[in-house]
């Protein structure tokens, strides 16, 4: 029998483990740094934004989902992020990812979300993955691919390439003014 739970602060070590899983199968088995548990345990402190719930057979956890919650006009209000969902390999395809997602969804009507988001593999990962049919069949739509633009220490990079004078405007060309490498954008703009 499978029993879900919302997480708290005592599970970050499972919360680290299986997430660290998590992110070793999304890249292929090369994780290059550790999960930090310090990090996972100020991120289960935040309440009012980080949600999570565990999945249990017995007393063994057998899956994950982590979210957070925005919110934008597009979605007029606050709503829903799924930032992680796992299920651990000898488990899945029994309905424990499902079990999940209702708990999250159970969560989101409670906090009144306007809807529920998840950012998917790359393509064509995405594609031939079980958990497009997953996400799919739980009554998810494709709204197109997300991006990303990691900030860590991207700062002081633009810090010092801004006391050098250059504009905040155009970053790809300034990014590669600091780089020295020619910018063929100034051609068309000159």
């Amino acid at each position: 029998m499978v029993t879900t739970r919302e997480v708290s602060i005592d599970d970050a070590t499972t919360v680290t483990h299986m997430v660290a899983a998590l992110l070793a199968e999304l890249e292929g088995g090369q994780m290059q740094n550790g999960l930090d548990t310090q990090l996972v345990v100020d991120l289960l402190a935040m309440k009012e934004r980080v949600y999570g719930f565990l999945a249990f057979t017995e007393a063994r956890p057998v899956g994950l989902i982590m979210l957070s919650e925005s919110a934008a006009l597009f979605a007029r209000g606050t709503y829903g992020i799924i930032t992680e969902l796992y299920v651990v390999p000898d488990q899945r395809s029994s309905g424990i990812a499902m079990r999940l997602i209702e708990a999250a969804v159970g969560l989101g009507t409670v906090k009144d979300w306007g809807q529920l988001e998840v950012g998917a593999p790359r393509q064509p990962m995405w594609s031939r993955s079980p958990t497009s049919a997953l996400y799919l069949k739980a009554g998810f739509a494709e709204i197109g691919p997300r991006l990303k633009l990691p900030l860590h220490g991207l700062a002081s990079h633009r810090a010092k390439c801004n006391a050098a004078g250059r504009s905040r405007l155009y970053p790809r060309r300034q990014h590669a003014l600091c780089r020295g490498v020619p910018d063929s954008s100034s051609a068309r703009f000159a």
